[in-house]
């Protein structure tokens, strides 16, 4: 029902894009440069009051729907918090789950929404579209990945934020998206992320392929000294630990990581330090454990907050720590 309570975008909209491909064209500025959304108030009936939305179009790959909230005491210095969503697409609950974060701790929540439309299946969100269906990889300004960041500059531009920089959190498959994302050096100015409670990962070896390890990783030769310096916390809850959860992958290379989510980021996680200590490098990486938690996005929200006010502090490198 969500799809039908919004329109095409404004003629002003449409002038705004027209002018920024004119912009590309000539070498003016990018398109995002010219960032003009037509953001508007999400329907009462969506249960998400205060919260806006537009579909973000001024990149080179698919139109992407934008949820986001910005609390009424939100100032312009508030805090960008980008929350991935899972495998079933569902920006506007995992936008709801986050309202009362966002309200008592005055962040910007922005949920891009990854439609099953136009990006379908685990290769085209989880993967981040970074490889065309025939395998051959696609251009690097069309992954899935390649969003983020002028979505960032849409929502600064229409809501007159100053933020530099972004939290990037994924719940489940968004977690997915996240720790890739990091890992692959994507967000240059990405605070920080928090991939919580994926069910598989991109461990740091070269003895496995692309997406379960690095080995043929878009992008050329792996570049691990980049991927170990992202600041990045892996957010695990402790009763994530159903062999049997309807979305827990089960490909052979995910099986080998563990019985279970718990398990599997845990490996993720020590993989990380065991391979970051090897080739002596520093590993900017930290572990947080959120106990009592299962597989909700809603209650790691909370914990994901005390990570991103300050509340909590993890240590990058050392064993993984149970949030208070």
């Amino acid at each position: 029902m969500r799809k039908a309570l919004f329109g095409p975008a404004s003629v002003g909209s449409a002038l705004f894009s027209a002018l920024a491909t004119v912009a590309m064209l000539f070498g003016c500025a990018s398109a995002h440069t010219l960032q003009a959304v037509d953001a508007r108030a999400v329907p009462p009936d969506a249960g998400i009051p205060g919260a806006k939305r537009f579909v973000f179009t001024q990149w080179a790959g698919p139109p992407v729907p934008v949820w986001y909230l910005r609390p009424d005491s939100a100032g312009a210095d508030a805090p960008v918090v980008f929350v991935m969503h899972g495998v079933r697409r569902d920006a506007d609950r995992y936008l709801k789950e986050w309202v009362d974060v966002a309200r008592q701790h005055r962040f910007v929540v922005v949920v891009p929404e990854f439609t099953t439309k136009d990006f379908p299946g685990a290769r085209s969100y989880n993967f981040g579209a970074a490889f065309n269906e025939d395998t051959t990889e696609a251009p690097r300004e069309r992954w899935s990945y390649s969003a983020i960041e002028p979505i960032f500059d849409a929502v600064r531009s229409v809501e007159g934020l100053k933020a530099k920089q972004y939290w990037l959190f994924g719940h489940s498959a968004g977690a997915q998206f996240v720790h890739r994302f990091a890992m692959l050096g994507l967000g240059k100015r990405m605070k920080n992320a928090i991939s919580a409670n994926a069910g598989s990962y991109m461990l740091a070896t070269t003895n496995v392929h692309w997406p379960f390890g690095v080995s043929g990783a878009p992008g050329g030769p792996f570049d691990f000294p980049r991927a170990f310096a992202a600041p990045m916390i892996v957010l695990l809850g402790d009763a994530d630990t159903d062999p049997s959860h309807p979305s827990l992958p089960h490909q052979p290379e995910a099986d080998a990581q563990g019985l279970h989510r718990f398990a599997r980021g845990q490996k993720f996680y020590n993989d990380a330090r065991l391979a970051a200590a090897t080739a002596n490098a520093k590993l900017a990486w930290s572990c947080a454990i959120a106990s009592g938690v299962a597989h909700d996005n809603g209650r790691m929200a909370g914990f994901a907050a005390l990570l991103i006010t300050g509340r909590a502090h993890v240590s990058p490198g050392a064993d993984c720590a149970r949030l208070p």
